[in-house]
């Protein structure tokens, strides 16, 4: 989005940061941890800043709408997909082409985590209620906006992207995907944000696991 030439690893899945999760990046040698820590080295180092344009009322919404996004949503989304899905009779593990341990560990995990963080102590209904209301907000917030701060894309859009395409790609017809698609604005805003960012997005990924991705 920013111009900034990089090549990707396709190997997170093995190779995790010094913290534990995926999305690091390094540069020069140097490893830096956690996406949202990224963004702030990328913008430090190109100079970069993709607010720049943005009031500061809009920034401070967008950021509000970024942590929403994830520390919240974030957890829905990963419970339904490793917890609520399979349960429900959905082969999550057999569409995304993993291994049933791997599959095992990550959903114990998931409710492990999720249970520390918050959400993962609800009921499935009461996570389906509170992902139906992240999403409502979300959709109310972009409105009939082109990006959600406007006609420009920011680092919100980045956040909001990241989580919506693992609903918009990859919900394989769960309870989740049934509830993003009562909101066309936001299926609409993640085909908008991949036209214009990655006119080159077929090579960028591995068409479910058929072949390695090119780029």
């Amino acid at each position: 989005m920013t111009k900034v030439p990089f090549m990707t690893e396709n190997d997170s899945a093995r190779n995790k940061s010094s913290k534990g999760k995926m999305t690091w990046i390094e540069y020069n040698g140097q490893e830096v941890a956690d996406s949202e820590f990224c963004i702030q080295f990328i913008n430090k180092t190109f100079n970069i800043d993709m607010d720049k344009n943005f009031s500061d009322e809009e920034i401070g919404a967008g950021r509000a709408i970024q942590r929403m996004v994830d520390e919240h949503l974030y957890w829905t989304v990963a419970l339904r997909r490793w917890v609520f899905d399979p349960e429900h009779g959905i082969d999550v593990k057999k569409h995304m082409k993993v291994p049933w341990i791997f599959f095992r560990i990550v959903g114990n995990m998931v409710k492990k985590q999720s249970y520390a963080q918050g959400v993962g102590r609800h009921t499935e209904e009461e996570v389906m209620q509170v992902m139906d209301e992240d999403l409502q907000a979300l959709s109310k917030f972009l409105g009939k906006k082109k990006f959600m701060l406007g006609e420009q894309a920011s680092q919100t859009d980045c956040a909001v992207f990241g989580m919506l395409s693992q609903i918009h790609w990859h919900s394989f017809g769960g309870a989740g995907e049934k509830l993003y698609k009562k909101y066309p604005n936001l299926s609409a805003f993640c085909e908008r944000m991949k036209a214009e960012f990655w006119p080159d997005w077929d090579d960028c990924i591995t068409h479910g696991g058929t072949r390695k991705a090119a780029k």
